[in-house]
């Protein structure tokens, strides 16, 4: 017994070496250089549908069997990968039912797909393994009727009433398979050999199939021929420990936390296929601290779930490692008890989610250790007390306590609360959390899950412009006119943080006319930094009032259509003050009653003199 194992073990690995070596050495096939076929081989193999050996020959004319021919026709499509997962696990059960499949397991995925595409249905793939067809070599009709259906040309072929076919020995291509090498023909897949032979019975050899599946292949690419998959959705695979469950009666929630402790929510349906210890389950089994494996589709929503209830979780923080055999490690445990764990050889230790050597283990690091039915630790994961995360501030929610959310380069959200410890940088220079803005760089330090610093860069402004119109309202808006002068409304957060100048401000302070850069959350602006339009105006006449303890003068300016307007002057420091001779004057020079030019700014809805000529 231990022989013919032995032997099928021997067998399975050379075909595993014949189908799935990779292409990486497509080019340098040995053994075709000068071989009739060496342009569609290196074609075929470079597309990633036929593959060589592992001593980097293709032995191109080695005959093909069926089982071999499927496996190449699987693949011709690009497939993604969680959608050729979910069509393999579809079909895993039936064909693990199916007589002569032990030690074939192997080719379960790729004839997945030959039944998926219907190449051949579930009750022909059955019957060749039953009578062991599938083993034997591929004759050249039986490829022309399979890669007529694996280019989605089956149809066709069947729909044909009248067709002539143009080969010498048509006579002996049997009636059934007629269309489908007619359809081969007419796309210029097969086309016979210089003697206008078909020769339906002949064994096709590898470099043969390489051939026609090369112009198979440029036919679905110049045709752009692909399968329907409507039923089938990618998703991705999300691996962890359940933190929380969530029952509900048309949804369901379980809190997943992954080696690198992000937290994700995962919703859970009556489509959801769930699993524990293998075995059909409901999402009342599902408790906290057990092992899970997810698939989860674009809404999030698991399509399968299994779980896994044998692994026993401890949790704490090392106190010490000794990774010299026999190994041990020292935890403090969630109660304050200092407990030590025998170590085998063979255990996987981690940090921060990347596998590592148990020396590499740090004192005051928190730790989860595995533990299998006879408590014995199979898996360290371990996560550094002080970890920094980068990304972007998505937004900032000032309900007390305050939450902020970074979005990092995978996409990914972390919450982190923030408290008035937290030492506040910006730039790497000391700060204050009030100059923290939604749209920053962000790095956030923490021990033990808690933020103690956050260092954030100012990002840049999304889009900056001239404010045209301020609406107050249940929903605050306000127009921008960016520097071509298209004009923009947006609605403004409730939680806005607006800046003028280097002063906190409200919308209330905003002025039509102030340049601002905003910056963006969703749809609305989070944050407005703005500065007063700096244009200078010129004003002219009578001066009617001068208060020289808060230096304001008051005077009658005559507009250019000969009406008069109050206007406000307010003297500064700065403010220079001559006679028209241009000797210099000063504040108390101005009287009442006397004419004066003055060039003026406005600042904050007040004219602040920048001179004053006195006539």
């Amino acid at each position: 017994m231990k022989n013919k194992l032995s032997n099928k073990i021997l067998l399975l690995t050379v075909v595993f070496a014949m189908l799935l070596t990779t292409t990486a050495n497509a080019a340098a096939f040995t053994d075709i250089s000068s071989h009739w076929a060496k342009s569609y081989i290196q074609r075929v193999a470079a597309n990633g549908i036929v593959t060589g050996y592992d001593d980097g020959t293709f032995k191109p004319d080695n005959n093909v069997t069926v089982l071999e021919a499927l496996v190449m026709l699987s693949r011709l499509y690009d497939i993604d990968d969680d959608i050729r997962e979910e069509i393999a696990d579809k079909y895993e059960s039936s064909l693990k039912k199916m007589s002569n499949t032990l030690y074939n397991e192997w080719s379960f995925e790729y004839l997945s797909i030959i039944m998926e595409l219907g190449v051949v249905s579930e009750n022909g793939i059955s019957d060749m393994f039953s009578k062991k067809t599938i083993f034997q070599q591929a004759t050249r009709e039986e490829i022309a009727v399979l890669l007529t259906k694996a280019m989605m040309l089956g149809d066709e072929a069947q729909s044909l009433k009248v067709y002539t076919l143009p080969f010498a020995d048509a006579s002996k291509i049997s009636t059934s398979a007629r269309p489908y090498i007619y359809i081969m023909y007419d796309k210029d897949i097969m086309m016979g050999d210089s003697s206008k032979n078909i020769n339906p019975s002949d064994k096709i050899t590898r470099a043969e199939i390489a051939t026609l599946l090369d112009k198979a292949y440029n036919y679905i690419d110049e045709n752009d021929v692909y399968p329907d998959f409507d039923d089938y959705q990618p998703t991705t695979s999300l691996s962890g420990i359940i933190t929380e469950v969530t029952v509900g009666s048309a949804e369901s929630y379980i809190y997943v936390k992954d080696d690198e402790e992000t937290e994700s929510i995962v919703k859970i349906n009556s489509d959801t296929d769930i699993y524990l210890n293998g075995k059909a389950a409901a999402v009342k089994d599902l408790k906290k601290d057990m092992l899970v494996s997810c698939k989860i589709n674009d809404t999030r929503v698991a399509v399968k779930l299994e779980a896994d209830s044998s692994t026993t979780l401890v949790r704490g923080t090392i106190y010490y490692v000794a990774y010299a055999s026999p190994a041990k490690i020292t935890i403090i445990d969630e109660d304050d008890d200092k407990v030590t764990y025998d170590l085998p050889t063979d255990v996987a230790a981690y940090l921060d989610g990347a596998k590592v050597e148990l020396k590499k283990l740090v004192k005051n690091d928190e730790v989860t250790l595995y533990l299998d039915e006879d408590d014995k630790v199979y898996q360290i994961n371990s996560v550094s007390r002080i970890k920094e995360f980068d990304g972007t501030i998505s937004s900032i929610d000032y309900n007390y306590p305050i939450v902020i959310k970074i979005k990092n380069d995978s996409g990914i959200v972390k919450s982190f609360t923030f408290n008035s410890d937290v030492e506040v940088t910006r730039n790497d220079d000391e700060s204050s959390f009030d100059r923290v803005r939604v749209g920053d760089e962000v790095t956030i330090t923490t021990e033990y899950d808690e933020m103690i610093a956050i260092n954030t860069i100012a990002a840049e402004a999304e889009m900056s412009g001239t404010i045209k119109e301020i609406l107050i309202g249940t929903e605050n808006k306000i127009k921008i006119a960016d520097s071509s002068g298209t004009v923009t409304q947006y609605p403004v957060s409730s939680n806005v943080i607006i800046t003028i100048g280097s002063s906190t401000a409200t919308i209330y302070d905003l002025r039509i006319g102030y340049n601002v850069s905003v910056n963006t959350s969703g749809n609305e602006i989070v944050t407005i930094e703005a500065s007063q339009l700096q244009t200078a105006k010129s004003f002219s006449g009578k001066v009617i009032y001068v208060n020289a303890d808060d230096k304001v003068i008051m005077m009658q300016n005559v507009k250019d259509n000969g009406q008069t307007e109050l206007i406000y002057l307010n003297v500064t420091s700065t403010t220079k003050i001559f006679d028209t001779t241009g000797a210099t004057k000063y504040f108390k020079d101005i009287e009442e009653g006397e004419n004066i030019l003055s060039t003026a700014i406005s600042q904050s809805g007040v004219y602040v003199a920048a001179s004053i000529m006195i006539q």
